[in-house]
């Protein structure tokens, strides 16, 4: 890449730096309606080239691993992974702050000091609802591109949705099962020592 091109590439599409994190996630928040935040957080990173679609799924299968908001996780664990502390800081600061500043200003206006929403809020949530669906599906697509490269991955997920989706079984269990078996499947190989061309 020449010089000039580099110079007139914008600011975001650099190297990632803490700045620059914290202008992503807070626009990743402000257009992540309908609990998308994981799709565009994905389409934000590969966009600016800081991660590739199987670097984004390692970070999003951690974050839905570990306790707590997938989102705020996995905005975490990108910032890390980019920036060190400063970064994972100010990630989940910028995925945050809007929603945060949002849910209490719609709080203040819809509620109005009852404790029910007004019914025509209420008709347009279940709407949205259907929207969300797509939204989220869409987060999971690079996980299940990834998947089709990880040997017995297909029927890990397929267990594991038929578990968790269809039979409703305690998701303990389920993890500890699918984890161990993914471990032992996809466990290191040694590979064989060249032939001794003097033997």
């Amino acid at each position: 890449m020449s010089s000039s091109t580099a110079s007139s590439r914008p600011d975001d599409m650099a190297s990632p730096t803490p700045a620059a994190l914290l202008r992503v996630f807070v626009g990743v928040a402000l257009s992540g309606i309908g609990g998308g935040l994981p799709a565009h957080a994905r389409r934000a990173l590969t966009g600016r080239r800081w991660m590739t679609d199987a670097e984004f799924a390692e970070s999003y299968t951690l974050a839905q691993l570990t306790p707590g908001p997938n989102a705020v996780n996995l905005a975490a664990m990108i910032g890390a992974r980019l920036c060190g502390k400063r970064g994972a800081a100010v990630s989940v600061l910028g995925i945050l702050a809007p929603g945060l500043v949002t849910m209490l200003i719609a709080a203040a206006i819809t509620l109005g000091g009852g404790t029910t929403l007004p019914p025509v809020v209420q008709s347009a949530l279940r709407g949205a609802a259907c929207a969300a669906l797509a939204v989220m599906a869409t987060a999971a697509l690079p996980v299940v591109r990834v998947s089709l490269d990880v040997r017995g991955g297909i029927v890990l997920a397929a267990l594991a949705f038929l578990c968790l989706g269809a039979l409703r079984l305690n998701l303990l269990p389920v993890f500890v099962g699918l984890v161990t078996a993914g471990l032992i499947l996809n466990r290191p190989r040694r590979t064989p020592p060249p032939p001794d061309d003097h033997a």
